[in-house]
């Protein structure tokens, strides 16, 4: 297995106060670099793993689900865990989804940060994952310039298509997070595009209604689609995000 150029996972030594940044489908940990960059710069320890079958092929995401990548959040947030007292979770698409569910499993967390997480259905793509007669992948959406990012100068390290196997189970983690939003608990602040073309931002009001905190804020980003770490309203989202676990943060 070879990884792709710049798609690995990084850490960050820092001090005792931890985060755990989780990419997207299809992603890998350098779409939230420059938000690691910012935090890591103030001090804080940052964890960023490559989710399994990211940062290869298409096919190695093909043969993995939601037990791999959770099992893969779980083992980082425990490592993050063993050296700092004071942890949090941000993640982005697929990465805020799974940043619910171990919202929802660690009601200790300081803090969660859950940026253009989808857990409503995929309207667009639900016709070709059920689909008998599928092919084993299609083009990915953001495979054409401006659709992650209404910046089309910058972008990350993504795949150009989508296994669809692993999309269907994806799909099968956003139902079951959906579920259990009402079980979340922790400080929560949700992050999303108005312009994002692969999730509905009304997913933003929604979790915000569903989960069970009373500390939760919803920041709409009115000029950022979906990768909203590499979007144009990039240096707004690393300062919210630190002001977030400034402020949520032990003395």
């Amino acid at each position: 297995m070879t990884i792709l150029p710049g798609a690995g996972a990084y850490w960050f030594e820092g001090n005792d106060v931890g985060c755990l940044l989780i990419h997207g489908f299809t992603g890998t940990p350098q779409n939230v670099r420059p938000l690691a960059d910012y935090l890591a710069r103030r001090g804080l320890a940052v964890a960023a793993p490559r989710m399994p079958g990211h940062g290869t092929t298409a096919e190695d995401l093909d043969s993995t689900g939601p037990e791999d990548w959770l099992g893969a959040a779980e083992q980082a947030l425990a490592e993050l865990r063993s050296r700092c007292s004071t942890v949090f979770v941000a993640g982005i698409s697929m990465g805020g989804t799974i940043t619910l569910e171990l919202a929802r499993r660690h009601s200790d967390l300081a803090g969660v940060v859950v940026m253009a997480a989808a857990v409503l259905p995929l309207e667009g793509l639900e016709p070709v994952v059920n689909d008998p007669d599928r092919p084993a992948s299609i083009p990915a959406p953001w495979a054409t310039v401006g659709v992650l990012t209404e910046d089309v100068g910058v972008g990350g390290i993504a795949y150009l298509e989508m296994p669809l196997g692993a999309l269907e189970r994806g799909m099968k983690l956003m139902a079951q997070v959906l579920e259990g939003l009402s079980d979340v608990t922790v400080p929560t602040l949700l992050v999303y595009g108005d312009a994002d073309q692969i999730v509905d931002k009304a997913n933003g009001p929604f979790v915000l209604g569903r989960i069970a905190a009373s500390d939760k804020r919803l920041l709409a980003l009115s000029d950022s689609s979906h990768e909203v770490t590499l979007d144009v309203d990039r240096e707004r989202v690393m300062v919210e995000v630190y002001d977030f676990i400034r402020g949520h943060s032990k003395e």
